[in-house]
């Protein structure tokens, strides 16, 4: 029996004269609960062809070109699949899976252009596919034994019948049942509810980047560094190349939403002979930054605690070890709101608005009780070189780590694409509309601050070690009113950590999920009743407190780390951005965001920002250089990268899951999907 048929899901006709009805894909949860569907069996003796519903499994390839469909300008509600269509897909999948494989990469690769729609002529690689695909088989290891990659064709959307208009809960049902089913055909069950809504998730999604908090909280970095004009045009640059950050990942999550990301994305892009090394060191590294960005937003609200006790107290003298406990007490916090999984959606919706509500009440206090304001040209044109560096633009450079921390964490909406429905379309929304909130926010709170700010000494020298609440002392003229300011920023700063513990937890469930990790088949299971990925959340927690030490042991060396969040996650973006245009962007299915060469133009932006951080990240933040001002991300890099590939060669070449067991697991799961269906209903 082909793969195919044990999907079938038919729909019985109504006698009440409707055309047609929405077709719904009766795919049971075997995580720790059972999804609950209400789908009617097909009536005894109904004829194959009478509006039957076939979710395609592919052969090997998952993402088969279908450059006849434009997803881009068809509305969720208007998609509509004909009979016949599915017919035709079922036994052009079927003929597929009876063609033999061979080892030889060239044959694997005719045999994709034979996999491809009729009317779609086989595409030859570009030189810049080429070129990229010489590099990779110089320099990398490759998989013995890997011979597939993981399926994860999109599967078919609901259909809807034009005519009639369908109940929102009905909608959202089959949706949820649709978005099962594609997740099946890339080898996972559905182990986490569909808790979140667009909204919900562009909640979350902005309280982890939150640009505007992260300018408060890294002010120091570029008034040094240029002063006010890093930051103002540092927003305005950062926003432009995250922009195109953005529209990179919500492509490829649009094609493959999945809650892996980009070790996902790589390991079915990549070639057979590179993916399962690709994918682990994509999910390693992705992973690391993940953590490090928790333990920077951490230390961030912990500095900005101490300093609103030490404005109380002016004779207290900050000393780390005070700041190390605010930064447990956040890090606690956040672990605690991120056992109530239930509440989590809520929880990103109410911090988003508070977000919001305390960027305007900051901006427009500052700005109406500061006097005199600054002139235009202090905030706009006045550079400001206190770094020792002779070079103004070495300086500039070294300045912009603060506006891109600012927009850091974009993929965050991606590790909740098997907690969200429709997240091919809900997630490319979450990151744009994040991108686009930061920098609205970020530039106007930025300008705002500066026309506000009174004395730039004494914002740099002061004794709280937190110039922006400096700064609300100037203009308000008050201590009180100044804590309470930065109160808001603090109350926000904990949404972002909530956010960020949500998101790392995530990363971690789904790298542990493929065995990418030590102690994985505790870190890959969800909790029965919490709903979440406990002990994965738990392990992070752990592991983003133990990190915190080292602010004890040098400051220095922290921040450096903070810089190495910002890269490790770029590499993240860049490894899925390059095999993309090795395999050629339109030789992948596209989802329903896609940009055509303007998606390009921002894959290229992306690997060239991605090159130009590595390299000057790297740079001292002062000359001259000393041991307690030298930038260590360098020794950051190295002991992730030999951690990962130290454990590669250990174990995970042998336990890491690639696309080989994936394809076995999803046929599998299909067939127990299958016999499910048929038991319950």
């Amino acid at each position: 029996m082909e793969l195919e048929s044990l999907i079938m899901n038919p729909a019985a006709q109504e006698a009440s004269g409707r055309k047609k009805k929405i077709e719904k894909t009766r795919i049971a949860s075997f995580g720790s609960r059972f999804l609950k569907l209400n789908s009617k069996p097909r009536p005894e003796g109904q004829r194959k062809g009478q509006e039957e519903f076939y979710l395609p499994v592919t052969s090997l390839d998952p993402l088969e070109v279908n450059k006849n469909s434009n997803h881009t300008n068809k509305s969720y509600e208007e998609e509509e699949e004909d009979v016949d269509d599915h017919e035709s897909y079922r036994h052009r999948n079927s003929d597929s899976d009876e063609s033999n494989e061979e080892e030889d990469e060239d044959d694997y690769d005719s045999q994709q252009n034979r996999r491809l729609l009729p009317s779609t002529p086989a595409t030859i690689k570009p030189p810049l596919t080429r070129f990229f695909s010489t590099i990779l088989n110089s320099i990398l290891p490759s998989n013995n034994g890997m011979t597939t990659t993981p399926p994860n064709t999109q599967g078919e959307a609901d259909t809807m019948s034009k005519d009639d208009k369908v109940i929102h809960a009905e909608r959202d049902a089959a949706s949820v049942d649709s978005d099962a089913a594609k997740l099946a055909e890339m080898g996972y069950t559905q182990d986490l509810e569909r808790n979140f809504s667009k909204w919900s998730l562009l909640g979350v999604s902005f309280a982890l980047t939150n640009s505007w908090f992260g300018i408060s909280a890294s002010l120091v970095t570029g008034i040094n560094s240029g002063g006010p004009i890093v930051t103002v045009y540092g927003i305005i640059l950062i926003a432009l190349i995250n922009g195109c950050a953005g529209i990179s990942l919500a492509e490829l999550v649009s094609a493959m939403p999945n809650s892996g990301g980009q070790y996902y994305w790589v390991s079915v892009l990549a070639p057979r002979k590179h993916m399962k090394f690709l994918a682990y060191l994509t999910g390693a590294v992705g992973y690391a930054g993940s953590i490090f960005t928790c333990a920077s937003v951490a230390l961030a609200i912990g500095s900005a605690l101490m300093g609103m006790i030490q404005m109380n107290h002016p004779d207290l003298v900050i000393e780390r070890w005070m700041v190390f406990v605010a930064y447990q007490i956040f890090n606690l916090f956040a672990w605690i709101f991120n056992c109530y999984g239930k509440t989590l959606p809520k929880v990103g919706s109410f911090f988003l608005y508070v977000s919001l509500t305390s960027f305007i009440v900051i901006t427009i206090t500052v700005l109406a009780t500061s006097s005199p304001k600054q002139n235009a040209k202090f905030v706009f044109a006045d550079f400001v070189n206190n770094t020792g560096w002779e070079s103004n633009a070495i300086a500039f450079i070294v300045g912009l780590i603060n506006p891109n921390w600012s927009f850091a964490c974009l993929d965050s909406a991606t590790h909740l694409a098997e907690e969200v429905p429709r997240p091919e379309r809900n997630i490319p929304f979450a990151i744009m509309g994040t991108v686009a909130i930061g920098f609205v926010t970020a530039f106007l709170y930025s300008i705002s601050m500066f026309f506000s700010m009174q004395n730039l000494d004494e914002l740099v020298n002061t004794p709280t070690l937190v110039p922006i609440l400096e700064l609300y002392k100037q203009a308000t003229g008050s201590k009180p009113g100044a804590i309470f300011l930065e109160f808001l920023v603090c109350f926000t700063g904990l949404g972002c950590q909530i956010a960020c513990h949500t998101w790392q937890a995530r990363l971690c469930w789904s790298f542990a999920r493929d065995r990418g990790l030590p102690g994985s088949r505790y870190w890959s299971q969800v909790h029965p009743t919490m709903g979440i990925p406990f002990y994965a959340h738990t392990m992070s927690c752990i592991v983003v407190a133990l990190l915190g030490l080292l602010y004890i042991g040098s400051t220095t060396a922290f921040n450096s780390m903070v810089t190495a969040c910002i890269v490790l996650l770029y590499i993240s973006y860049a490894i899925p951005v390059i095999l993309l245009l090795m395999k050629g962007r339109n030789n992948i299915k596209h989802g329903p965001f896609w940009l055509g060469n303007t998606g390009l133009v921002a894959n290229l932006v992306l690997l060239f920002w991605t090159g130009f951080t590595l390299i000057m990240y790297s740079f001292p933040y002062t000359m001259p250089v000393t041991a307690g001002t030298m930038n260590y991300v360098s020794a950051v890099y190295g002991v992730v990268f030999i951690l990962t590939i130290g454990y590669w060669y250990a174990r995970g070449n042998r336990t890491f899951k690639g696309g080989n067991e994936r394809a076995a697991e999803a046929e599998q799961i299909v067939r127990e999907f299958a016999g499910h269906g048929h038991a319950h209903f």
